[in-house]
């Protein structure tokens, strides 16, 4: 099974009943990230299956081939903005339904809110470079994974909000991270989203 982590909820009203005001998500521990004044448009809203085999081949409805595309399409919005806007991306698990509370994620959670787990000024050439970065990274891969896995150990789930800023010749990354309440592994399904945000 695919050990996908999730993103953090975006500062828009979207189907996960999102805050309105940028960056001021509890989930993405976005407090302050984006001006109070900056402009929230939500895009597009999407399910998507974290299985195995589906991502592997980069089958229709995968984590891999729906994030790709919502990003691709993301980013040509963005850049059609003057001045261009900010994409965020994000992604939530369906949460396991618990008789008790995992005391140490419930710990994490409460911290990571305040202060989130950042992996910062990441930079890519292109939407198929980041999308392999984002696969990488939410399975424990490569310095940055391997980093967040250490710092989210166990069953706790991380929720990921990722800031991308297009520029001319490549994009700004950054990842914040908060590490929550275990998911759901019997659904294996993930709500990915996409927002427009400027002055982030």
């Amino acid at each position: 099974m695919l050990r996908w982590r999730s993103l953090a909820g975006i500062v828009a009203v979207l189907a996960l009943a999102l805050p309105a005001t940028a960056g001021e998500s509890p989930d993405a521990g976005g407090n302050g990230r984006c001006s109070a004044a900056s402009e929230v448009t939500p895009l597009a809203s999407q399910a998507a299956s974290a299985g195995y085999v589906s991502n592997v081949l980069n089958r229709d409805g995968s984590i891999r081939s729906v994030s790709h595309d919502m990003l691709s399409r993301a980013l040509e919005s963005a850049r059609s903005k003057q001045p261009i806007a900010w994409v965020v991306f994000t992604s939530m698990p369906e949460i396991a339904a618990l008789s008790n509370e995992d005391r140490m994620c419930a710990d994490l959670e409460r911290a990571t809110r305040i202060n989130p787990l950042k992996f910062e000024d990441r930079r890519f050439e292109s939407a198929d470079e980041l999308t392999n970065w984002i696969m990488d990274f939410t399975q424990g891969k490569g310095a940055d994974g391997r980093s967040l896995y250490e710092q989210c150990p166990g069953n706790c789930s991380p929720r990921y909000t990722w800031w991308i800023e297009p520029r001319q010749s490549n994009l700004k990354v950054d990842a914040w991270v908060v590490c929550g309440q275990p998911r759901d592994r019997s659904s294996n399904r993930y709500q990915l989203t996409t927002s427009l945000a400027s002055d982030c």
